[in-house]
């Protein structure tokens, strides 16, 4: 029995320290592709990466509003996907890295915004438009004032592909405020 023991004792050693090894060394993403880069170059997508596709392609919208409100429910929800799953092939590149060191979380539970408001609308083209929304921000402990975005909202015009997205939101800095990673603050 005794001579088990030491047996024993570097066998759970080498075990112990293999767990280490993988647990400390292992990579949350070996592959640097987002999805949407690997769809242009061809590659083939895992079951998770189709999946987040076919829920980005169920969210393309056919009117621009729709895309300005839907990106408004993710705010209200801190659904970074569903925010994220409105933007510009553009801004989903700029703010990728942010929305990712978030953990796809985004805003904050105090104050949080509500009562958003469309207090402009703008044609600029055929293809482009531009929202002014209001919001409050809200704690049960009190009022924190208000914000106002500038949201761009553009067409992708490649045939068959005709949807709308938002390729700009700017906002006004109030310290109270938690920002969205696709937001450009305006101090």
């Amino acid at each position: 029995m005794d001579k088990i023991k030491p047996f024993l004792l570097v066998l759970f050693s080498i075990l112990i320290c293999g767990l280490y090894y993988g647990t400390v060394n292992a990579k949350t993403n070996d592959n640097p592709y987002s999805f949407e880069e690997k769809i242009i170059e061809g590659k083939e997508l895992t079951p998770l990466e189709s999946q987040l596709m076919s829920f980005m392609t169920g969210l393309m919208v056919t009117e621009p509003k729709q895309a300005v409100e839907l990106w408004i429910l993710g705010v209200n929800n801190r659904s970074g996907s569903v925010q994220y799953a409105m933007l510009s092939p553009a801004l989903r590149k700029k703010s990728r890295s942010k929305f990712d060191q978030t953990h796809w979380i985004t805003g904050q539970s105090s104050p949080s915004v509500s009562n958003f408001r469309f207090t402009k609308v703008e044609k600029l083209n055929e293809s482009k438009m531009r929202y002014t929304v209001k919001y409050d921000l809200w704690a049960s402990y009190g009022n924190f004032g208000g914000g106002e975005k500038i949201i761009i909202v553009e067409k992708n015009l490649e045939p068959f592909k005709e949807y709308w997205f938002i390729s700009s939101i700017t906002t006004k800095y109030n310290q109270w405020e938690a920002f969205t990673p696709a937001e450009t603050i305006l101090r």
